[in-house]
């Protein structure tokens, strides 16, 4: 994460962190006219590195996610907005006889096929590109979305969660895996990643306990 971190366009907009608190608005987007996003769509290279740093991030949380979460009653899991597969790899990995679908950006699934073929799951992966807010693909059981869902405001995350419905079967699970504020505020990591998205992304709450308890019912309604 140091690469993204340490950027000019990130630490720039640090320094208006003071913009955010005071109004509740993007710093970034008043800094510079645009989301994140496109910020960086147009910026191949930074894109890049935003690309590569989510996939070590990914390597760093994957083994705690599968040790967390039994995945082995599933037998087709879609990971929705997953980078370039890492934490789907790790998932196939630990259960051979699974199948699983990788759905994110055109720019960002063009990587994913070195990933899922080092960790020898390719044959059992499908990749699919598109936007979330419009499909996903279907005819998985479970659907994961590790860290995509904090990025975004509520009617965004609405939408995203709106479209993983329609794609689901009823009796289909939805995982949402997502760093939180623990009560108490114990560790100031999530507290960092909270001023973090305040400041830079499209409008997204940041680790939070609330909001990712009222979606999913929100988004089923």
């Amino acid at each position: 994460m140091g690469g993204v971190v340490g950027s000019p366009y990130v630490w720039s907009t640090w320094g208006h962190l003071l913009h955010s608190i005071r109004t509740g608005e993007n710093a970034f987007q008043s800094l510079n006219g645009k989301d994140i996003w496109n910020y960086r769509a147009e910026r191949p290279e930074e894109s890049a590195v935003f690309d590569r740093a989510m996939t070590e991030f990914s390597r760093g949380g994957a083994e705690a996610v599968i040790g967390a979460y039994d995945f082995s009653a599933f037998h087709h899991v879609v990971d929705v907005g997953g980078g370039r597969g890492l934490m789907l790899a790790a998932i196939l990995t630990a259960h051979p006889r699974m199948q699983g679908a990788l759905f994110d950006q055109p720019g960002v699934i063009a990587g994913a096929e070195a990933v899922l073929e080092a960790h020898g799951v390719v044959d059992r992966c499908r990749m699919v590109s598109g936007s979330f807010f419009e499909s996903v693909p279907e005819g998985g059981d479970a659907y994961v979305m590790r860290v995509v869902i904090h990025d975004w405001d509520d009617d965004e995350a609405i939408a995203i969660l709106k479209a993983c419905r329609r794609a689901m079967r009823e009796t289909a699970k939805l995982v949402l895996i997502e760093r939180i504020i623990a009560p108490a505020n114990e560790v100031p990591a999530t507290k960092f990643m909270d001023l973090h998205m305040l400041a830079l992304p499209v409008g997204g709450s940041g680790p939070a306990t609330s909001s990712l308890t009222c979606l999913p019912n929100l988004a089923s309604s």
